[in-house]
């Protein structure tokens, strides 16, 4: 048998199976249980029978969670219930690896998913045109050139931690999709306020097969720009499980293991000084950051550019006469009548938003 396995997303995944005619190892999972279901007399064994060939057979990342633990923790006696030509694993737990590379008789591959990385290049671009992308953070903008720099220069054999903190919807989300965006990549992106403490521990640490984990997300992820939004929010004993991670580019839970030398990974607080950060995560992550950057509150002009960004972009989308109400009620002007109000760019999205269709309504009615 021939056993080929793959770390990585699914779209890089299927491009390495060669074969059309493929089996699931689901599928097999399911004839191997009809076939024996059976045999229902106690302490009879497993009649002697000839072993159904498939020339191509898939395990993909989803699939392990289908599998009974039995299956799982006895996978290399379930597999051989079968002759099977070449398997195909899409990132399997640790230990049928581990349990399949030890058999003689079977030949392995490892493949692992080649992300995108910065360069220089792609600095380039991030230099020219952040500032356009994200209005009010033009320190934010040299610092992370800066930051950078090492990455775009290959001389990172661990991921690039990055802290961003500052008020909320200043652009410390946007900052990550830009760079992701810049790389042409999808950002992975968890935010750690959606889980509670009793779903945090099997989430990092590792649980069942059956439950989901961040390590399996992360060997499931198209890009190598990860961001951990709100990362302030777990309790700081959970931090322990990104040391080797922020150190050595490893994360390892109860099932799986994964390594990300050259990632970027970009963690959010909305905390407002240095001191609040270390006192709620402690010294030993707070060290571990790379680099550290704060995004500036909104001034008034960055206020007045996002408003008119905005406005021109809802403009754009009615029709002649919806826009000519807007034009009658003098929209925009009294939306930048309230620029002291208006603090963040998500608040500035929903007030334009919100003072557009307000016009709709009212001609509506």
């Amino acid at each position: 048998m021939k056993v080929l396995f793959f770390y990585g997303s699914l779209s890089e995944f299927r491009t390495h199976i060669l074969e059309d005619d493929v089996t699931s190892i689901v599928d097999l999972a399911i004839k191997f249980d009809e076939e024996h279901r059976k045999v229902s007399l106690k302490g009879q064994d497993y009649p002697e029978e000839e072993k159904a060939h498939y020339t191509c057979v898939v395990g993909y990342s989803d699939d392990y969670s289908s599998l009974a633990e039995s299956a799982i923790e006895g996978f290399v006696n379930f597999i051989f219930r079968f002759d099977i030509d070449t398997l195909y694993l899409q990132n399997p737990p640790d230990s049928i690896e581990r349990h399949l590379k030890e058999l003689p008789e079977v030949s392995c591959e490892t493949y692992r998913q080649e992300y995108h990385s910065l360069d220089l290049d792609g600095l380039k671009a991030i230099n020219d045109t952040y500032s356009e992308k994200i209005i009010g953070q033009e320190t934010v903008r040299k610092k992370l050139v800066g930051a950078l720099y090492d990455v775009a220069k290959n001389r990172y054999n661990k991921p690039c931690v990055m802290l961003f903190y500052g008020s909320t919807g200043v652009g410390k989300t946007e900052t990550a999709k830009f760079i992701a965006e810049t790389l042409n990549e999808h950002l992975f992106r968890k935010q750690f306020s959606m889980l509670h403490s009793d779903e945090f521990t099997s989430y990092l640490f590792g649980g069942k097969h059956t439950q989901n984990s961040l390590a399996k997300e992360l060997l499931e992820r198209e890009s190598n720009v990860i961001l951990f939004d709100e990362f302030d929010k777990p309790h700081p004993i959970f931090y322990s499980a990104f040391y080797q991670l922020f150190d050595e580019g490893v994360f390892t839970d109860k099932n799986y293991t994964v390594t990300m030398k050259n990632a970027i990974v970009i963690c959010t607080s909305n905390f407002q000084t240095l001191e609040e950060i270390r006192e709620r995560l402690g010294d030993p992550i707070f060290s571990r950051f790379d680099t550290i950057i704060r995004f500036d509150d909104l001034n008034s002009e960055s206020v007045k550019l996002i408003i008119q960004r905005e406005y021109d972009s809802q403009y754009a989308k009615l029709d002649s006469e919806e826009k000519k109400a807007v034009d009658d009620e003098s929209v925009i002007d009294k939306l930048i009548q309230h620029i002291d109000k208006l603090k963040n760019a998500r608040q500035i999205k929903r007030v334009v938003r919100e003072a557009i269709s307000g016009v709709m309504i009212r001609r509506l009615l």
